[in-house]
């Protein structure tokens, strides 16, 4: 039954299996193909990898791409303070993909590191209507809240996994329909150890929490 499938709502590797939807998240580049494209997928211009020789070559190319059918999400995309490429720059760039996800009404998929005030205004500037989803949170509870008192969901990975994540009480009572689960890059733990771990977290029974992740996934991509 479909409401017992795995979702990986954000990962880098190309796995499948009859009861996984894989979400892969990909960065455009200019040379990135329709038909390199997986059935489902998530795309963006990571900072990381934006190149300011290319990166309106390779943002010219998102555009496109992202009208296709399978491409249910928008990012990677956010501010990262701990990379060399300027701040303003990334802003600038971050609010090109604003402006994709809500001509298009597709979820922004969202990496911030250490610019968590600068996004919250961003969202509050822009009155964005699609769901802005923060990928691998794993940041202490004060900042969970704020985010959350500004409609923010998220999305947690193999931090949950440890003893020692400050996000454990989040995942404990962070309202449904505001999370998914992902793997990220992960190759070395299954999207099943997550969720195993976040139904102990939350003291449900895995299929509950299956249930629940499949109907919050299909609400979040406008999906059925």
């Amino acid at each position: 039954m479909y409401k017992y499938l795995f979702i990986d709502f954000h990962t880098h590797s190309d796995r499948k299996s009859p009861d996984l939807i894989n979400l892969q998240t990909l960065h455009v580049t200019p040379e990135l193909q329709a038909e390199e494209l997986p059935n489902i997928c998530s795309l963006g211009l990571h900072p990381w990898f934006i190149q300011l020789e290319t990166w309106e070559s390779a943002w010219s190319n998102l555009v496109d791409l992202a009208k296709l059918s399978q491409v249910v999400a928008i990012g990677e995309c956010g501010l990262d303070r701990n990379i060399d490429l300027p701040l303003e720059t990334q802003i600038s760039i971050f609010q090109k993909h604003i402006k994709l996800a809500e001509s298009l009404q597709k979820p922004l998929v969202i990496h911030c590191v250490r610019a968590f005030s600068e996004l919250i205004a961003l969202k509050k500037d822009t009155k964005s209507t699609v769901p802005w989803i923060i990928h691998g949170f794993n940041k202490k509870e004060e900042v969970f809240q704020q985010l959350l008192k500004h409609d923010f969901y998220f999305s947690f990975g193999a931090a949950i996994l440890s003893d020692r994540s400050p996000i454990l009480q989040a995942i404990a009572t962070i309202p449904n329909g505001k999370f998914l689960l992902e793997t990220d890059d992960r190759t070395d733990i299954s999207i099943n150890q997550i969720y195993d771990r976040a139904a102990a977290l939350r003291h449900v029974s895995r299929e509950a929490l299956q249930t629940q992740l499949i109907e919050t996934y299909y609400q979040l991509t406008g999906l059925s």
